[in-house]
This record gives structure tokens, C-alpha cells and sequence, in this order.
């Protein structure tokens, strides 16, 4: 029986399945390779025998263990859950320019469902953005499509320093890591208290998929005006902008 040390707590679609590959480069570093979600089941009753069970999974002799599971990360009731189970625990959290990541997601589970981009149109695809449009995260019971609210990272941030210390946050930009494998992931591996590695594999992505079409411009400015304001919290709480996403706006030319 082990208890993580770290866990990964998303964003989807920003690289956090690649993650595993990384860290599980390091020899100190142990990660799980499936997603255990045991923090995000509201019918869990996160019991004793629960959590020996939760942590059997973790079967290693390293120190240092972790799991991710994207959904965390904005459901509330479960960063409480983790709270109560190790206020300090570490957390990880990838962020990535959320129209992207929407579109991202929205491609993701049309493919579960074995359909692809030619099979609906714009009309279609923005009704179903605009049905979560005024659901708030405070409301949320259970983990769900949700393309719009995963996006709205000041929220989401703010709610888990209201928990955890600022000091067991890691907050990464998976475009940034994309850039520069080897500084990023080796940042991180010394968040989580590892050597530096001297030298990153960094052919180790998974998940990488081609879309049939490009997200809808229509689309892409509705989602663009939705995001503008918490972006801009975003930054504040980082102390900086994020020129990558800025200079993706510019391209777009929806400002």
C-alpha cells in the first residue's frame, strides 16, 4: 500500500497522457498509466477500505508516485476530496490555450461516438458549446463533456489555492513544454522533489490527431469573447501573459 505523493490534475487535451511518459522516464519516478479517478466519483464514499484499495494500485518501491486524472482539476467536490485526503499533497496542472482545448475535446468525443467534423455543422456544433454557457463550477455534482467551463482557468485556479498552498501548485503551458521538452519536464521533475535528468527522450507524446477541419471562425470568435476575461485573470495570478496564446488570437483574426 502507497500513497501518491503527486497527482496530475489536467487540463484535458493539454498533454497530460505524455506526462506519464515523461516522468516515467525518471528512475525516482513512479506514475500510473491509467486514469484512477478516484477523487471525482460522487458515489464514492471514499471509505477506508476505499482508499486501501486506491492505494494498492500504487505498486513501486519509488518515493515519489502519482497518478493523473484530468477531470479534478475543476470539479470542486473532488479538490476537496483531495484536500481532506493530504492538504499537501503536490499537484500538477497543465494549461493550454482553452479554444484549442475545446475544439480539442469536442473532436475527442465525436470520434467516441464515430463521427467526425463532416458530420455536423457549424450551427450544430456551437448549440451544443452554448447549452453549458452559463453553468457555473460551483454547481457542478459529476464530471461531464463540459467544453466550455474546463476553459476558464482563473476559476479554476483560484478555487484550488483557496485549498492548497500556492507552494504545491505547479502550473505549466503545454505549448511552452511542447517548445522546450527538456526544460519543462525537468522543471517539473524538480517540483516533485527529483535529480534533473541530463537528457529527456522527447519523441515519448501520445494522443497527437489531426482534425478534419479547422475550428469554425464563427466559433472561434464566440469562444474567443468568452475566454478574453478570465484570460486575463489567468495572467494576473501568473504575473505575466502568455505570448504563445496571444500571438494564436493575432492568427486567428477574430479580435
Amino acid at each position: 500500500m502507497v500513497k501518491p505523493t503527486f497527482l496530475c490534475i489536467g487540463v484535458q487535451k493539454s498533454g497530460t497522457t505524455s506526462l506519464i511518459n515523461y516522468l516515467s522516464q525518471h528512475p525516482d519516478i513512479f506514475m500510473k498509466k491509467n486514469e484512477l479517478r478516484f477523487f471525482d466519483n460522487p458515489k464514492r464514499k471514499l471509505t477506508e477500505s476505499d482508499i486501501i484499495k486506491y492505494e494498492n494500485e500504487f505498486e513501486t518501491e519509488k518515493l515519489i508516485v502519482g497518478e493523473k486524472s484530468p477531470s479534478y482539476n475543476y470539479l470542486q467536490f473532488a479538490m476537496n476530496r483531495i484536500y481532506n485526503y493530504n492538504p499537501n499533497i503536490k499537484l500538477i496542472l497543465i494549461l493550454r490555450e482553452p479554444i484549442s482545448r475545446a475544439f480539442s475535446q469536442y473532436n475527442m468525443n465525436l470520434a467516441n461516438k464515430n463521427k467526425t467534423l463532416n458530420d455536423v455543422n457549424d450551427q450544430q456544433m456551437i448549440r451544443e458549446f452554448e447549452e453549458e454557457e452559463n453553468i457555473k463550477l460551483s454547481e457542478l455534482k459529476s464530471d461531464g463533456y463540459y467544453y466550455i467551463i474546463r476553459g476558464k482557468y482563473d476559476e479554476i485556479i483560484s478555487f484550488i489555492l483557496s485549498k492548497f498552498s500556492r507552494k504545491n501548485l505547479y502550473i505549466g503551458i503545454a505549448e511552452e513544454i511542447k517548445a522546450d521538452k527538456q526544460k519543462y519536464y525537468n522543471d517539473i521533475i524538480s517540483f516533485l522533489g527529483a535529480e534533473k535528468l541530463n537528457k529527456i527522450n522527447e519523441n515519448s507524446d501520445t494522443h497527437i490527431r489531426k482534425y478534419d477541419k479547422s475550428i469554425p471562425n464563427i466559433l472561434a470568435k464566440k469562444l474567443y469573447h468568452i475566454y478574453k476575461p478570465h484570460n486575463e485573470r489567468l495572467y494576473k495570478i501568473l504575473g505575466r501573459k502568455i505570448d504563445i496564446w496571444e500571438n494564436y488570437y493575432d492568427e486567428l483574426k477574430i479580435l
